[in-house]
């Protein structure tokens, strides 16, 4: 600064110079002497220490290390948790009797994009939110759900959704304040935001299934690190004895005052625009054999640790690592099928170093067919009974998923009129399992005389923890009103048969 009041102008930072300020510079024409002090004013570029928003984003992952309530819980749909995390709309399935339970979940691993680390932050700090409303048609119950932020296998941060009850139609929000994580642990993959819902019905309140649309989730991820936080402009205006009459700090040569985040930094110090020095992105792989030190650097085996198993080929040796070659006889396409699965495997080798080989293979899985070659079950005689079909009886062999499905025929009539169902689901014998909710097969209700005759389609997608098990069809014949001449199902008749079929889908 060289005189008091002598044209002196505020320094440009960014194009921008500040108007209206707490200390305008005087714009005196020279340096006499006046009737009352003059001031002199500069303005430099600063940098704070505010936190500062990451690039993050939320994959989705298996929900199941994230559990808590046993025996009641499903997973959502990995393709709609995964539109949820990115901000989309999505819905949570009212429980069909899939699972045993009340609960659906979905979990997304919080990512962050290195690059956008400025500094040398140690922590970072994780908030989200979240809006649901319940589709109905039930209302949902007293603790309906949670909104979690976890480290590891331990919940950091929760809101629990209710109480109260949220009736059909209601919304909800849920929040996870800003929360401290250590950066290392988000980096590792190990910090997961959890949001279940309750889908199903409730064993205290009974209040029945209920559907979920869940949208505007929002993930904020903030680090900070001296000198790496917002740029601003400090003014300081000083008499002409050299002392500071005033200081004034804003953003963008605005009159609005803006507080600094201490400590504060020249602007060359900020390092916009520079190489950032960050940690490096580690592989979360088990096998990874490279380890970060307590003092931050990496290091890595002077050799590939190599299992110690018998039955692992690969050696040690003098010339380096040696992974013994293959060689594949006796596969030849088409050749290798059985009665129970057929499996068609062709091999095409090309040359290179190492030799590389084309392995291609077509399975065909356990299947099964049964027509219930017996007279339909007379309903109408044990009218709102459980009536099993024996005769309908298939067995899954062994563990999988199942694609189960049933042709149902049968006869329904009144001769002087009258109402009534028959509705039919299927169960399994061997655990005593529903693998459907209860279908409606037929309906009557009629004034006068009226007789039917039909087919109704049950399907379904069952797993199998271990087999064999027996699959067997139920039927039921309920009557609302009147008087039902002919209530009759589960059979075989002139026009069609009930039959059974079994697909296995996958392991």
């Amino acid at each position: 600064m060289s005189g008091c009041g002598c044209r002196q102008s505020p320094i440009d930072f960014g194009g921008h110079r500040p108007t209206g300020a707490a200390c305008p510079p005087v714009d005196a024409p020279d340096c006499r002497p006046a009737p009352r002090p003059r001031q002199s004013c500069e303005t430099i570029p600063l940098c704070d220490s505010a936190p500062y928003r990451l690039a993050a984003t939320a994959d989705s992952t298996d929900p199941t290390p994230y559990y808590t309530i046993a025996n009641t819980h499903a997973a959502l749909d990995p393709a709609v948790a995964q539109t949820i995390l990115d901000g989309g709309t999505g819905t949570f399935p009212a429980d069909d009797g899939a699972h045993n339970g009340q609960h659906t979940w979905l979990a997304g691993i919080v990512r962050i994009d290195p690059a956008s680390l400025r500094g040398n932050p140690t922590d970072v700090m994780v908030s989200a939110s979240v809006h649901v409303h319940n589709d109905g048609p039930s209302t949902a119950c007293r603790l309906y759900g949670r909104f979690a932020l976890w480290n590891g296998t331990a919940p950091i941060s929760a809101d629990l959704l209710g109480p109260p009850d949220l009736p059909a139609g209601g919304d909800d929000n849920g929040v996870v304040p800003p929360t401290t994580v250590p950066l290392a642990d988000v980096l590792a993959g190990r910090v997961v935001i959890e949001l279940n819902l309750e889908t199903g019905n409730d064993d205290t309140c009974r209040v029945g299934p209920k559907q979920w649309t869940v949208d505007s989730f929002v993930l904020t991820v903030r680090a900070s690190a001296p000198g790496h936080g917002r740029p601003f402009l400090r003014t300081t205006c000083r008499d002409c004895d050299g002392a500071v009459t005033c200081t004034t700090d804003h953003l963008d040569g605005s009159s609005t005052p803006y507080a600094p985040v201490p400590p504060v930094v020249p602007a060359a110090s900020c390092q916009d625009g520079c190489s950032i020095v960050r940690p490096p992105c580690l592989s979360t792989d088990p096998g990874n054999a490279i380890i970060r030190g307590t003092d931050g650097c990496l290091y890595a085996p002077d050799t590939p640790a190599l299992d110690p198993s018998p039955c692992n080929a690969a050696r040690h040796t003098t010339g380096g690592l040696l992974v013994p070659g293959v060689e594949l006889t006796g596969l030849a396409p088409g050749g290798n099928t059985g009665l129970e699965r057929s499996v068609d495997i062709d091999v095409t080798g090309t040359t290179g170093c190492p030799e590389r080989w084309t392995i291609g293979a077509r399975l065909t899985p356990v299947s099964g067919f049964l027509n219930a070659e017996r007279q339909h079950a007379d309903l109408l005689a044990r009218t709102g009974i459980d009536v099993p079909i024996p005769e309908s009886d298939i067995v899954l062999p062994e563990a999988g998923v199942y694609h189960i499905d049933s042709d149902v025929r049968y006869a329904l009539g009144t001769a002087t009129g009258g109402s009534g169902y028959i509705i039919g689901w299927l169960r399994d014998e061997t655990t005593d399992t529903l693998l459907t909710s209860f279908t409606q097969i037929a309906v009557v209700n009629a004034a006068r005389q009226e007789q039917q005759g039909g087919t109704t389609h049950i399907m379904t997608e069952y797993t199998v923890a271990s087999g064999p098990r027996t699959v067997r069809l139920h039927l039921m014949f309920v009557l609302t009103g009147g008087k039902v001449s002919d209530a009759e199902a589960g059979g075989t008749d002139s026009n069609g048969a009930t039959r059974m079929r079994f697909l296995k889908v996958r392991d």
